[in-house]
């Protein structure tokens, strides 16, 4: 629960809710073509996010599996 909540407080869950919200309320608004653009404008964002955090995931895993086989 804690990782869920502390997700919401970094770069990428504040995109997502503001993504959500623009496109949600252009929509509202009935401006359907703005409300397109700004997903695929923001999805782009989101996925360029998620890629670098799975990224530096699996690197700070391997760095700490090489520093754990170095150790007697």
């Amino acid at each position: 629960m804690r990782r869920r909540l502390l997700f919401l407080c970094t770069c990428t869950g504040l995109e997502l809710m503001t993504a959500v919200g623009v496109t949600a309320y252009l929509t509202y608004l009935g401006q359907a073509t703005l409300a397109l653009i700004s997903a695929i404008v923001f999805a782009k964002i989101i996925v360029f996010h998620f890629v670098i955090d799975i990224y530096d995931r699996l690197k700070s895993k391997k760095k700490s599996c090489s520093c754990n086989a170095l150790k007697p």
